[in-house]
């Protein structure tokens, strides 16, 4: 795939090339979560950016420190 896309991106496809992804957000996948963003599961939080719960990385740590205060409150 990157020698392909090598052909319209140039560089794409050299030995200094590390690491290439694709990010791909889905919003409308929705969890059923808490307030402190607890999953059905019990002690299973979904925070940060992967979870489907924020829109930008401020909101994504802000979830992130949302869920921490809460296991924190448990342990």
């Amino acid at each position: 795939m990157l020698k392909a896309l090598d052909r319209f991106a140039p560089g794409v496809y050299s030995r200094y090339a590390l690491l290439y992804g694709v990010e791909v957000k889905f919003y409308s996948s929705r969890l059923a979560l808490s307030d402190c963003l607890e999953t059905e599961v019990k002690n299973l939080f979904a925070a940060g950016d992967g979870a489907g719960v924020t829109r930008g990385l401020v909101q994504a740590s802000a979830s992130g420190v949302l869920a921490a205060r809460e296991i924190i409150n448990r342990i």
